[in-house]
């Protein structure tokens, strides 16, 4: 297994803000992933599992992150009246969609265009236009943090929206989907998605994609407009021009522009509204929520 020390971040997340990493692993196989799990306990360390870097923004994180590309099997199994896709966490959810489009499948192509991997989209329960990963979800395999691998069925497995029992309950290692086919086609309705993606969002800009989650009853983006962060600019950082939920990267931002531009969004929609935004985007450094410490049985 390739392990490197003290790797700057940056370059691993869509939105190239990142500080420094004490490790990073890359597993190569589900043994690779027990051995990560391993030297966080040798060296009492957190670990962070990280797909392609969407919603995502590193600071410093004193840590080990497990980048899983090297874990892309994927195995199809046609049941006539739809496939069967078995697909390792580092798998490209494009490759679905890809597949989706080919074989007119229902639902994934709706994911259309969101740089993630399997992994990263079943922890972040990834959805878009009334869909989400997990609709189409049979199961997932996914490692203890004592190192034990576990198959639930997806009924055991509590989803909501942009929420998963991951990486809280385990590393995500492999998903088994079932996709129904469909009679209708779906193309027009893809190529729609993907240019209003491109019309409304900024995806030749650097960007994290959504910074918040949509408050119930409300639109995030919106309310961020009307308190006039559309186009707000801190620094490095800003509040994109095309939608106002999400920021993009102006040039070399940092991890402490990113914090004080959410924090003037939050301030100012809390005072206006009365609503308080949770975050999307994972921000991720050694003081942050995420990063699991693996204690030692």
């Amino acid at each position: 297994m390739k392990l490197e020390r003290k790797v700057s971040l940056s370059k691993y997340t869509t939105i190239r803000v990142g500080g420094v990493a004490d490790f990073i692993a890359y597993p190569k196989d589900f043994e690779d992933v027990k051995e990560c799990i391993r030297i966080s306990q040798w060296e009492d360390m957190p670990l962070f599992v990280l797909g392609r870097g969407a919603n995502t923004i590193f600071g410093d994180f004193r840590g080990m992150v497990i980048n899983t590309k090297l874990l892309d099997d994927v195995k199809v199994k046609d049941l006539g009246y739809g496939l069967e896709v078995t697909a390792q966490a580092g798998v490209s959810l494009n490759t679905l969609v890809e597949l989706g489009l080919r074989e007119n499948l229902e639902g994934i192509y709706k994911l259309a265009g969101f740089p993630a991997t399997v992994g990263g989209a079943i922890a972040m329960n990834a959805g878009a236009f009334g869909y989400e990963i997990s609709n189409h979800l049979k199961s997932v395999k996914f490692m203890l943090y004592n190192g034990e691998v576990v198959q639930e069925h997806r009924e055991n497995l509590e989803f909501s929206y942009r929420r998963s029992p991951f990486p809280e309950k385990g590393i995500v290692l492999e998903a088994v989907f079932f996709f129904p086919k469909v009679d209708y086609p779906i193309y027009q309705e893809y190529e729609s998605i993907r240019l209003k993606r491109k019309k409304t969002q900024p995806v030749q800009m650097p960007t994290a994609g959504s910074t918040f989650k949509n408050p119930p009853s409300h639109s995030a983006g919106r309310l961020l407009e009307e308190v006039g962060m559309k186009g707000y600019k801190l620094g490095n950082i800003a509040f994109s021009e095309k939608h106002a939920n999400f920021l993009v990267n102006l040039g070399k931002a940092s991890f402490e522009e990113v914090i004080k531009i959410i924090d003037v969004a939050k301030r100012r929609v809390l005072e206006e509204f009365g609503v308080e935004l949770e975050e999307e985007v994972r921000l991720i450094e050694s003081s942050s929520p995420y990063g699991w410490k693996v204690c030692g049985a």
